[in-house]
């Protein structure tokens, strides 16, 4: 990804977004989906080739992909890991999924396992305007259960969501300022005690 960002021309440093969610609300499977956005004009660079796996849509402005998968949760548990996306766009680099116990998860995403690359030559004197091109793009990466028991990133209202926003902008960096890890405990399941005290 990192790569591909800073061969873009000028021109082109249009819009990018990707979203990876991490679904856990059925305690059996993990149901993986990963949405990534390009502009047109880089989506026709790239060759139109992006989207392998998944499902394109394509408009006169942007081209989207979306990949859904759904895994067992014991296959998952077994690698210790998931992956969603495939070459510049694999989503596996960094992730880690293991058991605390029959109920509870831990799912951390270390940021710095993506690949680094040093900047092109020809980023040289125009790295503020493809800053200004890429300002307002995101990824963003969610963890969906049952129960969030404690996270790193945002927790939603509802508590069953966390999430972690990392500026396109940041690819830019050297290393890239991505943060620290994304780690999330979560509750698979709702457990009664007595039939009748829940949580």
């Amino acid at each position: 990804m990192r790569r591909l960002l800073l061969a873009l021309p000028l021109a082109l440093a249009g819009c990018i977004d990707a979203d990876v969610a991490l679904d856990f609300t059925d305690p059996d499977t993990m149901l993986g989906r990963f949405d990534i956005t390009l502009s047109r004009q880089l989506y026709d660079m790239t060759g139109g080739n992006f989207c392998k796996d998944g499902t394109e849509a394509l408009t006169t402005d942007t081209a989207r992909c979306t990949t859904e998968r759904r895994v067992p949760l014991a296959e998952v548990l077994e690698k210790g890991s998931a992956a969603l996306g495939d070459g510049e766009f694999a989503t596996d680099e960094g992730l880690r999924i293991m058991a605390i116990d029959d109920n509870r998860l831990r799912v951390s995403f270390d940021f710095s396992k993506m690949e680094q690359k040093d900047k092109p030559q020809d980023m040289a004197g125009m790295e503020g305007m493809v800053r200004a091109a890429l300002a307002g793009h995101s990824f963003v990466f969610r963890v969906k259960a049952y129960r969030i028991l404690s996270t790193t990133g945002t927790l939603s209202a509802d508590g069953k969501e966390a999430s972690h926003v990392i500026p396109v902008t940041a690819f830019l960096d050297s290393p890239p300022s991505v943060g620290g890890d994304f780690v999330t405990e979560l509750q698979l399941r709702q457990v009664c005690r007595f039939w009748v005290f829940c949580d």
